[in-house]
């Protein structure tokens, strides 16, 4: 899942290069990232079988889009916003493992602790880029 979101991001940092007109930029990084892929699948698969993929796809996603974002801000600075980048990647993180490292037998237990950490996400997004008064339903709401 990890690799499909650097794929994600890949194709987000992709504008830069397609706004000064250097596509070919993009089919270096495409052609790296594919190498990397391609290789680690034939030196891998044999040993570990289809988690090799995975494993394959989440380097080569990712050095895609590691060469993507330092070419482009060389080429074409953007300034993101990486420590709020960051505050979500890891508490993202940090929810994932409490799911998956609590152990809770009940399944609906457990439907309701990971149900709440998701809530916890949600509310973490709501509270920092979200003001509920922004959205123009709860806005009208609030002040009847």
């Amino acid at each position: 899942m990890a690799a499909e979101i650097f794929m994600g991001i890949y194709f987000n940092l992709s504008f830069w290069y397609k706004l000064i007109d250097e596509t070919r930029w993009g089919a270096y990084f495409s052609l790296i990232g594919c190498a990397v892929l391609v290789v680690m699948n034939i030196l891998l698969i044999p040993r570990y079988s289809y988690m090799a993929c995975a494993w394959a796809g989440f380097c080569g996603y990712g050095i895609a889009m590691l060469l993507s974002y330092f070419v482009g801000q060389k080429k074409y600075p953007i300034q993101y916003d990486l420590k709020a980048i960051g505050s979500y990647v890891l508490l993202a993180a940090v929810l994932y493992l409490a799911a998956e490292y609590v152990p809770i037998e009940n399944i609906y237990l457990r439907m309701v602790y990971r149900t709440v950490l998701l809530l916890v996400f949600v509310a973490y997004i709501v509270r920092r880029d979200m003001p509920l008064g922004s959205i123009p339903v709860i806005s009208w709401l609030i002040k009847k």
